[in-house]
């Protein structure tokens, strides 16, 4: 759907009020974000014993106000990442349930371009799951479902895998949010391992049925794409062709720690469609950053520091993914 005046006019004094940047990345004729939304829960109590701090009551004191403001925010730049008509799909993670995605779409920011959700509770131990907001009168079909790792834990997040298409053209998309490193690094390693080994498994299931279209995967993968846990991914083959990771044009990551910009949000695409017709890049807005007091410089605006509240959206800047998909080769040809 295409802006009115008034939503043209909306959007004018929108990125007014961000200080968008001089030079900004030509849309694609369809957009992707892969965005960590950092604890987005819904206000009220339920049985997830996990969730109790983000109540009113909690030790956050996650009220509806601030939750409210949240989503607020996060319509806001939903449609800034668009660029004049909003991203077609919009991945997500941490968040707790359907409530919060029913609400962020029926917003009166991001109502009149009519997104759906995709999403199904996943075994996580604090209720965190991996979503989806997709715009479907975009694509000629949408198919999709969630499968879960086999761990030695069980109490973990599923992962996405979403088919689309339209026109010639298709997209097997997997959306994934690896295990934190809150056991420790060395200790989470392992895990995070047999994730990719066994996302390297789904997609090559995909690749040998398909054996045509784009095959990409996006996410917080919790680790560099040099880490340990990635060699899965940086192995893998698919008939003759490779994954590669498609680094963003601006910008040296998404996450800072310790004062360093890390990379551990990642798209990844089959190694032969990796050229001019896919650009990754982060979103900098001014208003999604803040100054490093302890490491100078600047970074994520989160919406808690500790159990102090800041107001921001996330501790991750979003990811941005442009397609021009009737430039897509197809694995083997050139």
């Amino acid at each position: 759907m295409k802006l009115s005046d008034a939503g043209l006019l909306f959007l004018l004094l929108f990125y007014c009020a961000m200080e968008l940047p001089a030079q900004t990345m030509a849309r694609g004729s369809c957009c992707l974000v892969w965005y960590n939304v950092e604890n987005l829960f819904y206000p009220d109590n339920d049985s997830t014993a996990g969730d109790d701090e983000f109540t009113p009551q909690g030790l956050r004191h996650w009220t509806w106000s601030r939750y409210r403001d949240k989503l607020t925010a996060l319509a806001k730049v939903i449609i800034a990442i668009g660029r004049g008509d909003a991203p077609e799909l919009v991945g997500l993670c941490e968040v707790e349930n359907a409530l919060v995605l029913e609400e962020l779409c029926a917003h009166p920011i991001l109502a009149p371009y009519h997104y759906s959700y995709l999403h199904r509770e996943s075994h996580d131990h604090r209720g965190m799951d991996v979503a989806c907001l997709i715009r479907l009168g975009s694509f000629e079909s949408v198919r999709w479902e969630t499968l879960p790792f086999t761990l030695p834990v069980s109490e973990t997040r599923d992962f996405m895998h979403i088919s689309l298409a339209w026109g010639a053209d298709t997209l097997d998309l997997f959306l994934v949010h690896l295990l934190s490193k809150y056991g420790g690094a060395g200790a989470t390693a392992f895990l995070r391992s047999c994730q990719t080994e066994q996302l390297v498994q789904f997609m090559d299931s995909v690749y040998a049925a398909r054996q045509r279209g784009l095959i990409m995967t996006a996410g917080d993968f919790n680790e560099t794409y040099e880490g340990y846990a990635m060699e899965a991914l940086r192995d893998a083959r698919f008939g003759g062709d490779s994954l590669s990771v498609l680094l963003p044009e601006n910008g040296s990551g998404t996450y800072k720690y310790k004062g360093r910009w890390s990379p551990i949000d990642q798209v990844l695409v089959l190694q032969s469609m990796a050229h001019g017709s896919i650009r990754v890049s982060t979103l900098q807005l001014p208003a999604l950053l803040t100054e490093d007091l302890q490491f100078g410089g600047r970074k994520p605006l989160r919406t808690y520091e500790g159990f102090q509240y800041s107001g921001g959206i996330s501790d991750h800047l979003p990811l941005v993914i442009d397609l021009t998909p009737s430039l897509f080769s197809v694995p083997g040809e050139q």
